[in-house]
């Protein structure tokens, strides 16, 4: 029976994704995240809050959602969210999808780091 191996830097890239991988299951997430800085539009869902509208700050961002910064004092977990991503005048094509804040965590620089989950 033949068997193969493969050399040593394939070898440890595999090893290395894999171990990235175990990791990102760890911490909950089932996709990597890609890190960039683009501008969000968020509208809350639920009527009451219609007039409130904030731009943030994505900081990463996944198919299944996204983690920005906004400093305003209006989000909650649990809160429905229609979020416009990528937002601005030099996006081709802007995408809406349903979100829900699933994690806050407050910052130094006074901002707020929100995890929205895409619902649809």
């Amino acid at each position: 029976m033949a068997t193969t191996t493969l050399p040593a830097p394939q070898e440890t890239e595999i090893i290395e994704e894999l171990k990235s991988e175990r990791t990102a299951l760890k911490d909950g997430r089932r996709r990597r995240r890609i890190n960039v800085s683009l501008p969000v539009h968020l509208r809350p869902f639920d009527t009451r809050f219609a007039e409130i509208e904030d731009v943030g700050q994505v900081q990463n961002f996944t198919r299944d959602g996204l983690y920005f910064l906004s400093c305003m004092p209006h989000y909650f977990k649990g809160m429905r969210l229609i979020v416009t991503f990528p937002f601005g005048d030099n996006v081709s094509a802007h995408k809406r999808f349903l979100g829900e804040v699933v994690r806050l965590e407050e910052n130094e620089k006074g901002t707020t780091g929100i995890a929205v989950k895409f619902l649809l």
